[in-house]
């Protein structure tokens, strides 16, 4: 009938579409003129500007079907592969647009590589001779910076960048092992040198292959810290002097306490004891084979006196008043202070001023330090360092001690002044002045 043959070739039609559109592939999209010969099915996207037979079908789907070309318009969200680009395209309305163009978000990807074959070694693999990273600006919705983050789990873990040449490692630097930036070099990717190390607590450098001078140790006061005298240069330190580099404040005042005594009973010598807030001191710096011989040293008693002056500091609802400091004068930009303390009857404070580290058995603080008698001997360090277009010249000192009331006593002993921020080990006991070269 008819109709019903109506039917059928519109039913045809409808065949022949969609054999021609779905899983739609086309040979090429660049073209803007037929290729001379073509295969029945073959399908291209006609190209802008086109001529020929295929004039006026700018962007349709061209299909060779019973020797004559049919054109399709594509609907929004058509899609196509590009058999001779290998790229999947879609219909955006306007225009054949790629689909990579339009991918947002990539997540929880197991592997990817550009240019390069991702695996499970490297499960992000790239192969290229040039990479940009470049900061968002505030214009486009970023704050203008940019930060590259990396991680690693724990402290023994390593977090490192690895440079490579012929695939055998040259250098690397990074968290290796520990948590301080540390950078290596490798003359065959086998042997590793520590070249550079920067401690994450200090920012000291260290350059372990190089012959740079660190930590100078050379204590400008004169008498090395002894309480002996200027004039005492060999190792023994026969009786107190106080020295002129110190100075006491609302009427404090220091005396002898005791001193260490080369070869001393106390470990199989023959010199007699110690005090035994001496011995403890050295029990505690000293290794047992290095106790019984080592360089004489006194230690200074200074008792607080009734005064109140000069700048108190209020701590744990107690106020602490001067009571001893080193002398006023000239001093460098950067120095090290260094020396042990003891409190005997009543907390001290350790006074901390702007531009000072105070480091107290290890433990780096910028703040005010308590020592209490229960605290047995501290070893305390200091890190001066001032900005000398702000600095009189003369302040801050890198000691001041503060006392809570007359009679309160505290134990002095090695101190060290030295140019420069240079590190102090907390067993280091006396550090030689120059005086003890001269003469």
């Amino acid at each position: 009938m008819p109709s019903q043959a109506q039917k059928h070739l519109t039913h045809n039609e409808a065949l022949d579409v969609l054999d021609a559109t779905v899983q739609l592939t086309v040979i090429d999209r660049d073209l803007t003129e037929p290729p001379d010969t073509n295969a029945e099915g073959d399908r291209y996207i006609v190209a802008l500007s086109a001529s020929g037979e295929w004039q006026g079908q700018d962007s349709r789907v061209a299909i060779w079907r019973d020797g004559a070309w049919q054109f399709l318009t594509a609907g929004i969200g058509w899609r196509a592969w590009i058999v001779d680009e290998e790229v999947l395209v879609y219909w955006s309305g306007s225009a054949w647009e790629t689909c990579q163009s339009r991918i947002t978000e990539l997540q929880n990807l197991s592997r990817l590589g550009i240019g390069a074959k991702a695996d499970a070694v490297n499960p992000f693999s790239a192969k290229l001779n040039t990479a940009l990273w470049g900061a968002r600006p505030v214009a486009e919705g970023g704050n203008g910076d940019l930060r590259y983050t990396m991680n690693k789990e724990d402290t023994p873990n390593t977090l490192s960048l690895l440079m490579q040449s012929h695939w055998s490692g040259r250098a690397e630097i990074g968290l290796i092992s520990d948590e301080n930036l540390t950078i290596k070099v490798s003359p065959d990717g086998a042997t590793w040198m520590e070249a550079l190390a920067i401690d994450r607590n200090t920012a000291r450098i260290s350059a372990p292959a190089s012959n740079f001078l660190t930590d100078y140790a050379v204590n400008l006061f004169a008498d090395s810290g002894r309480f002996a005298g200027n004039d005492a240069r060999d190792i023994s330190a026969a009786s107190f002097v106080s020295p002129p580099y110190l100075q006491f404040l609302n009427g404090a005042n220091v005396a002898g306490f005791g001193r260490y005594i080369n070869n001393s009973s106390d470990y199989g010598g023959t010199a007699g004891p110690l005090v035994p807030e001496i011995k403890n001191l050295i029990d505690g710096i000293r290794a047992p084979s290095q106790r019984r011989y080592g360089v004489e040293f006194q230690v200074a008693c200074v008792t607080m006196g009734a005064g109140s002056s000069y700048d108190p500091v209020i701590s744990g609802g107690s106020t602490y008043f001067t009571c001893m400091t080193l002398s006023f004068g000239p001093r460098v930009p950067k120095m090290t202070f260094h020396c042990y303390l003891r409190a005997l009857d009543a907390p001290i404070a350790y006074r901390a001023f702007p531009g000072q580290a105070l480091i107290k058995n290890g433990v780096r603080s910028t703040g005010n330090i308590l020592i209490d008698p229960a605290d047995g001997w501290v070893s305390m360090t200091v890190e001066d360092a001032q900005n000398p277009y702000e600095s009189n010249g003369y302040n801050p000192t890198p000691m001041t001690v503060h006392s809570r009331g007359e009679g309160d006593r505290l134990l002095l002993a090695c101190p060290a002044l030295m140019g420069g921020i240079t590190s102090i080990d907390d067993n280091v006991g006396v550090i030689a002045g120059i005086n003890r070269w001269l003469g």
